[in-house]
């Protein structure tokens, strides 16, 4: 079943200071194949959601990308990367007619993915190639403190 969706945009964007980390063909870039990252070989669009999740569960957003780039084709989601992304809308309004009008949606989810791509440039700094470890310790405390119905 092919689902509706209201007025998205047509990209998604991330901050020009920030574009360097989304190139796939640029050695350097996260998601540049040959990157020692967990991105590596990866597309944009995952490390925009996983930017987006973890801006979103440290409840960290700032109030515009600024020169955005709008590299993200929203067409090259899937239903289930869309959904996430709607899910922090319906999470934060606890409304459910919010879904009529998506496109502020993906303006917000943008925001949390520039705060999520600044903790993880945080994480490598600090941690260096070990970062994936903190974060997934961090993950099991956050699963381990969400309650029983599985809400995370």
């Amino acid at each position: 079943m092919t689902v509706k969706h209201y007025n998205e945009p047509r990209d998604l964007a991330y901050s020009k200071k920030n574009a360097h980390f989304f190139k796939v063909d640029e050695p350097g870039s996260w998601t540049h194949k040959g990157s020692t990252t967990i991105f590596a070989g990866k597309n944009q669009k995952d490390l925009f959601i996983f930017a987006m999740a973890l801006g979103k569960n440290r409840q960290s957003k700032q109030t515009e990308v600024k020169d955005r780039q709008a590299n993200i084709p929203v067409v090259a989601l899937n239903e289930r990367q869309k959904w996430t992304l709607l899910s922090i809308a319906l999470a934060n309004t606890d409304d459910l007619l919010c879904l009529k009008d998506e496109n502020p949606h993906y303006k917000e989810a943008e925001s949390y993915a520039e705060e999520g791509i600044n903790i993880l440039k945080a994480h490598i700094e600090k941690y260096g190639i070990n970062y994936p470890k903190f974060l997934e310790a961090e993950l099991k405390d956050i699963l381990k403190n969400s309650d029983s119905t599985g809400d995370v």
